[in-house]
């Protein structure tokens, strides 16, 4: 007898749970990205100086560069929403 006559076959069951367990990885690396970026978004968030910058581009720099990153973080916790509370 070899081996491969003692193993059990290689049913359904063990193919859905390879598959399970790829998409389980896959979501959990989607997961942890979304983590990285609200955790380097978030410092651009915090309040800055009460005073404009002196130089009026720089100063919609900064605005545009808050706007992109609410709207980023917003994108990201709304897919942790269900589909239909969108």
């Amino acid at each position: 007898m070899t081996p491969e006559d003692i193993a059990p076959e290689a049913g359904p069951y063990l193919d859905e749970a390879a598959v399970d367990a790829d998409e389980f990885a896959r979501r959990e690396a989607f997961e942890a990205a979304d983590r990285l970026w609200i955790r380097a978004i978030a410092p651009l968030l915090q309040p800055s100086s009460p005073e404009p910058d002196p130089n009026p581009r720089v100063q919609f720099a900064l605005d545009r560069m808050r706007i992109a990153a609410c709207e980023r973080i917003a994108r990201i916790l709304a897919s942790d929403l269900p589909e239909g509370s969108a």
